[in-house]
């Protein structure tokens, strides 16, 4: 005897049924908003982030990355708050800057152990300042090409189940080939000499952020020390310090205050362009470099409707070089403002655009989560 449609043969009404539960809404089923949160969940879902350039040290441009997140279902809302992150994009600008790269940020063995894994390549045209003889440099740019391709691996581990602390070890494998785009304005400029840079770098971090990509409360805090050598296959010895710290408070439901400081050292071996620099939005990246270098942000966030937001940011920085013939100290500032919408609630996301001045420039910035996001 041959069964028609039987238990274990859908009708055509289930198939039907099948067909409409596999359809992805990009509306939020709470309150009926723009939301990407479904489309991300599923394992093809890609959020295409348009790159939007107006870094004043490399000029105006743009490309296009892809941002795949998996959150771990087994994990609960963590694992939403804190899913796996997978990226890839290339990005062109104006004075001839380009790039291309790919990485992945995961966690495994009930989010005890995060591995990171990243590579990229390319050209960056930049101007750097301080490298002369005298403290006159430091106002006196000299114009480079780097041609790069670089690898990162990293792992860390916590320490105890739900703690915040964990510890780590990150790799760095770098070529950078510096090329002069100008007559050398100082003696001894390094041009068309390979710089290798294999480093690995112990880690000590503080996670108790309740949202990877725009915390409302909770504290973030990295120390690392990048040691390259030549036993290492480096082309110089060098040492380089950062720590990083970074805040946040809900003053209200509706206003969060946030803070961020990043202090940096190296030492004299260091590379010109791996030298610390201030680190603010709307200042030119390596405009203000030292042996060591210091800056705070601090930024307040208000969601006046639904899912918007408004920004409000600022902040001031310091570098201090130490040479052979003169000692100086550069200090600048900035500020601005920004706009904020939340495009996926089930993983904390907000996504917008700031405006930021600081003396003599003024930039706009694509965000994607924060202003300080860390994976």
């Amino acid at each position: 005897m041959v069964a028609v449609g039987g238990a274990d043969e859908p009708s055509p009404g289930d198939s039907s049924r099948a067909r409409r539960s596999d359809k992805v809404s990009f509306f939020d089923p709470e309150d009926g908003q723009l939301d990407a949160s479904e489309f991300l969940e599923q394992a093809h879902g890609m959020l295409p982030i348009p790159i939007v350039i107006t870094e004043p040290a490399i000029g105006y441009g743009g490309g296009i990355a892809g941002m795949f997140l998996r959150p771990r279902h087994d994990a609960g809302d963590e694992g939403w708050s804190r899913p796996d992150i997978s990226g890839v994009g290339a990005f062109g600008t104006q004075n001839g800057t380009w790039g291309a790269f790919a990485g992945d940020a995961s966690r495994w063995l009930d989010g005890r152990l995060r591995t990171l894994f990243g590579g990229a390549t390319g050209r960056v045209n930049l101007d750097f300042y301080g490298l002369g003889p005298d403290a006159s440099s430091l106002d006196n740019k000299v114009r480079y090409s780097l041609e790069f391709t670089g690898v990162v691996a990293q792992a860390n581990w916590q320490l105890a189940p739900r703690s915040p602390w964990a510890v780590g070890l990150r790799y760095v494998y770098a070529t950078v080939d510096p090329i002069l785009r100008d007559e050398p304005a100082f003696p001894r400029l390094v041009d068309h000499v390979r710089v290798e840079v294999s480093a690995p770098s112990p880690i000590l971090e503080y996670d108790s952020r309740d949202n990877l990509f725009t915390p409302t409360r909770g504290l973030y805090a990295e120390s690392s020390w990048v040691a390259s050598r030549k036993s290492f296959g480096a082309s110089d010895d060098f040492d380089r310090f950062t720590q990083v710290l970074m805040g946040w408070h809900a003053l209200s439901p509706n206003v969060v205050v946030g803070a961020r400081g990043i202090y940096s050292w190296s030492s004299s071996g260091t590379p010109f362009f791996l030298r610390p620099f201030i680190q603010l939005r709307g200042v030119p990246s390596m405009r203000y470099q030292g042996d060591e270098a210091a800056s705070v942000e601090v930024e307040a966030r208000w969601r006046f409707q639904g899912r918007w937001s408004a920004v409000a940011f600022g902040g001031g920085g310091t570098a201090r070089s130490d040479r052979d013939h003169f000692a100086a100290t550069q200090n600048t500032g900035s500020g601005g403002v920004g706009l904020r919408y939340t495009l996926a609630r089930k993983f904390g996301m907000d996504v917008g655009v700031d405006v930021a001045r600081s003396p003599g420039t003024t930039a706009v910035y694509l965000v994607v989560g924060n202003a300080w996001f860390r994976p």
